[in-house]
C-alpha cells in the first residue's frame, strides 16, 4: 500500500538531492485516501524545472504533476 509519507518522503527526497532546486514550501490536504499537494520551488531555469517533473511523476503512487504559472 501507498502511504501518503512514502510519497511526500520520495518527493522531497528528489528534491533534495538535486543542486540547483530548493524547496521553498510544501502544502498536502489529504481527502478519502487521496492528497493534492502544492510545492513552491525555486530553479535555475525551465529545463531543470521540466526534469524534476518527470522524475516526480515517475514516483509510484503519483497521478498528476502540473506546473503552475502563479
Amino acid at each position: 500500500m501507498i502511504t501518503l509519507i512514502g510519497i511526500v518522503t520520495n518527493i522531497t527526497s528528489i528534491i533534495t538531492k538535486e543542486k540547483n532546486i530548493i524547496l521553498k514550501s510544501i502544502s498536502i490536504d489529504s481527502n478519502d485516501g487521496l492528497f493534492q499537494g502544492y510545492l513552491v520551488i525555486g530553479v535555475g531555469n525551465a529545463t531543470i524545472l521540466n526534469d524534476l517533473i518527470k522524475k516526480i511523476r515517475n514516483i509510484k503512487g503519483v497521478k498528476d504533476v502540473q506546473r503552475s504559472n502563479n
